[in-house]
């Protein structure tokens, strides 16, 4: 499973939210993150997830986890609400 959390920074905040990114690299050390390359400012962080229950786990903290992940929410548009979680199975091919 994956779980993909998205967000848009403001372009007045951006500057500082990558600062404050860089100050804490473990929280982005099981993350692949990334930034639009057609919309700036629009975040992306994909975690890999062991079932549905350890997605679920991720998921929950990042909506009422850790102080760290509450310090980001002055920087996202929306605060909380702005932050979009998913999480995705795969699906067989084999029909």
């Amino acid at each position: 499973m994956v779980l993909f959390c998205e967000y848009t920074v403001p372009e007045n905040h951006r500057e500082a939210f990558l600062a404050w990114v860089r100050r804490h690299p473990e929280l982005w050390r099981d993350a692949e993150f990334m930034e639009s390359a057609d919309q700036p400012g629009v975040f992306l962080e994909i975690r890999q997830a062991v079932d549905e229950e350890d997605a679920l786990r991720k998921k929950a903290e990042r909506r009422q986890g850790r102080s760290e992940w509450r310090e980001m929410e002055g920087w996202i548009k929306g605060g909380r609400d702005g932050l979009r979680l998913w999480t995705f199975r795969s699906v067989s091919r084999d029909g």
